[in-house]
């Protein structure tokens, strides 16, 4: 069997990770390349989309929060001051408020609050309300396994298709943990560059294979979560991949979080997702084992070796 990425023949290193989100139990047969280390499920399934559903926890319904006027505005330049438009009010506001996580995902890309953003594989689109509410403006997700296509009162439209089927370009396309669900990784990242404008730029957070994690938890790893993810990149494939398609990673940054470990410790004693929430009123983990949990993420994210990463991309001039 040959590599996805780059085509190398896959090494004789078979993995038989379980589905354990709705513990299924079933088992899925990977392969590991001996060239990029990405590993990929050797059959995808035909009928991939019975591994979704309603019930899948991207596609729980959001509330959507409308803001009165005045915190619209405060709230507005407070997030050109995080983009580095220069707003004094803003810079002000910001030294007494806490700095939401996805500014950093969004700071590096030189937007502004007219900037065009998709994000693609976005569930019910619960990242884009939250960037609405801080005063983006031009905003569109698209979700091949959402049920219907949903629109928000405050502007917000979610289509339930493909990436294919968006005819308009981009100044940031994200890819927040969909990349891996992708059957075929070259024509998403083309895809992806077609709707790309002149000086955009993409963000690509995927599960790292060959972490920590992974090595420690084996099959029971959290991130596995077969069927649905059919690759596993390394930093070595995405970057093959990226450059295959015209793009150049500028920047990558680890933020992996505690569930690649509490996940697989619940996965190794046999602990579906959907059992998660009675276990932890169950007391499974302390309050001392999820402070541990959180201090080892910090750590394996500053030495590079946590289980999720943000790949930053610019198409090559």
């Amino acid at each position: 069997m040959k590599c996805h990425i780059c085509g190398n023949e896959q090494r004789n290193t078979l993995h038989y990770p379980k589905e354990m989100m709705y513990g299924l139990r079933e088992s899925f047969e990977y392969q590991c390349c001996g060239e990029c280390g990405m590993v990929q499920i050797t059959a995808i399934p035909e009928a991939l989309g019975n591994y979704y559903g309603d019930e899948y926890s991207s596609f729980k319904k959001n509330r959507e929060t409308l803001l009165p006027p005045l915190l619209a505005k405060l709230r507005a330049c407070r997030t050109r001051h995080y983009l580095g438009n220069g707003d004094p009010l803003g810079a002000l506001i910001s030294l007494f408020s806490r700095r939401p996580p996805y500014f950093d995902w969004v700071a590096p890309f030189n937007l502004t609050l007219n900037s065009s953003i998709l994000d693609v594989g976005c569930g019910s689109g619960g990242l884009l309300l939250k960037l609405r509410r801080e005063g983006f403006t031009d905003l569109l997700g698209v979700d091949l396994f959402l049920a219907e296509t949903r629109e928000y009162a405050c502007g917000v439209r979610i289509l339930a298709a493909s990436l294919d089927q968006v005819t308009r370009c981009f100044d940031l396309i994200m890819l927040h943990h969909s990349l891996e669900h992708m059957p075929d990784q070259h024509a998403a990242l083309a895809s992806v560059r077609e709707r790309l404008n002149p000086g955009g730029g993409v963000l690509i957070r995927i599960p790292m294979a060959n972490c920590y994690a992974h090595r420690r938890y084996g099959v029971h790893w959290a991130a596995w979560d077969p069927p649905r993810h059919l690759y596993l990149h390394t930093v070595r494939s995405l970057h093959h991949l990226a450059k295959m398609h015209g793009f150049a990673v500028f920047d990558v940054r680890y933020d992996s979080g505690t569930e690649g470990i509490l996940g697989s410790e619940y996965y190794q004693r046999d602990i579906p997702r959907v059992e998660w929430p009675n276990a932890d009123r169950s007391g499974t983990f302390s309050p001392q084992t999820r402070k541990a949990a959180e201090d080892l993420a910090r750590q394996l994210n500053t030495i590079q070796d946590g289980d999720t990463a943000c790949f930053y991309l610019r198409p090559i001039q």
